[in-house]
């Protein structure tokens, strides 16, 4: 039997500390708990913190009347969410080696000391896999839920090659977690966001069997994949700033261009003999690059929107000048050619007024308009 210590005692430092975030979760804590007292019983030294979300369920009675030194509560009454409750759990935990998991027996704590064993032989990351060799998922997942996961895992092979990144199992040392910077997690799925800002290289899957929740409900939703959806934009973001950007200006450029045929289209067919050709076209630019300006401004430089959206646009106006003028002309000089139809000629106009523009617009742009801000 592993000693008994008083957890609050400044001086006890486990090996391993699991931090367990909860809400509603009474029903499963205390065959969970039961389960780790097995693990601890066979030698491994660890004690658990509990971060719960004021689930006012219980959870603090059962805590109390279970009277282990070994499991620490921590209720958080001002806030709630998963990822922020495991960041709470980590800035206190004092283990040498950090474990994080569900609460909902869907994770077999009989896997922790081969966590430990992975990151002892010199992992930087361990993650409960359900896609290895040896891992386990529990009958009766359906094939939504498994075309989901298999989207998600796919979804984050620009940040790593770990086959279950969606994992919720997770292990790693103290001084990794010490390491990380501009934690930033949105949702559930903290996982891939540790390994991310952890800057983690080598990652060890260890094959779990994955159960199916027995009791409370599901975390999974379109509300969560919407979730994990804006989670990897920020991590792109965080991760490849340059692309994050660039990518999202070429493409609302390439939307420019079918906005302004549609535009010029359009106002042919409205305004065709009523107003000079040359004012037709200047109004198609003037909307289209309102269009360009609200959109780059919102997917391609996100970091500046705190700034003047006045001197932005027209910053962004006076940088864009120069492809702007040969879509003008070349536009005005196709719509003279009777054999071009008006949209061709808005499309072949912005065409090469991109081509002669995009990469000297996003670089003065990006320069020019829409700054970093500094850190301080």
């Amino acid at each position: 039997m592993s000693q008994t210590r008083d957890i609050s005692s400044p001086e006890y430092l486990p090996e391993v500390t699991i931090v367990v975030p909860t809400y509603q979760e009474v029903d499963s804590l205390g065959p969970l708990l039961e389960r780790i007292g097995a693990v601890r019983a066979g030698g491994l030294d660890l004690d658990v913190l509990i971060v719960d979300d004021d689930s006012q369920d219980g959870t603090v009675e059962l805590i109390a009347s279970l009277d282990l030194d070994w499991v620490q509560l921590l209720v958080r009454t001002e806030e709630r969410g998963l990822s922020a409750a495991v960041l709470c759990g980590l800035g206190v935990a004092r283990g040498r080696v950090l474990v994080v998991m569900d609460a909902d027996l869907s994770h077999p704590p009989e896997a922790i000391p081969q966590f430990a064993a992975a990151l002892e032989e010199g992992a930087d990351f361990v993650v409960g896999s359900r896609y290895v060799p040896g891992g386990t998922t529990e009958d009766g997942w359906g094939v939504l839920r498994w075309v989901n996961s298999k989207v998600a895992t796919y979804m984050a092979r620009p940040f790593t090659t770990v086959r279950d990144p969606m994992s919720g199992f997770l292990g790693f040392r103290h001084d990794t977690w010490s390491a990380a910077v501009d934690l930033d997690p949105v949702g559930y799925k903290i996982g891939l966001e540790l390994i991310v800002k952890c800057r983690c290289r080598h990652v060890v899957e260890v094959p779990i069997h994955f159960s199916t929740r027995q009791l409370g409900e599901s975390k999974l939703s379109l509300r969560v994949q919407l979730q994990y959806l804006t989670h990897i934009v920020r991590l792109a973001r965080w991760k490849f700033p340059g692309w994050s950007s660039f990518v999202p200006f070429a493409m609302v450029g390439v939307s420019g261009i079918a906005v302004y045929a549609g535009l010029l289209w359009l106002f042919q067919e409205w305004l065709g003999g009523r107003i000079s050709e040359d004012l037709l076209i200047i109004m198609a630019i003037v909307i289209t690059m309102v269009w360009n300006f609200v959109f780059d401004r919102w997917l391609a430089f996100w970091y500046a929107r705190q700034q003047s959206i006045a001197r932005q646009f027209v910053g962004f106006l006076l940088v864009c000048s120069i492809p702007v003028l040969v879509n003008f002309f070349v536009t005005r000089w196709l719509l003279g050619d009777d054999v071009v139809v008006t949209p061709a000629a808005g499309v072949i106009g912005a065409l090469v007024g991109s081509v002669a523009g995009v990469v000297f617009n996003w670089m003065f742009v990006r320069a020019m308009v829409f700054k970093r801000p500094s850190r301080g």
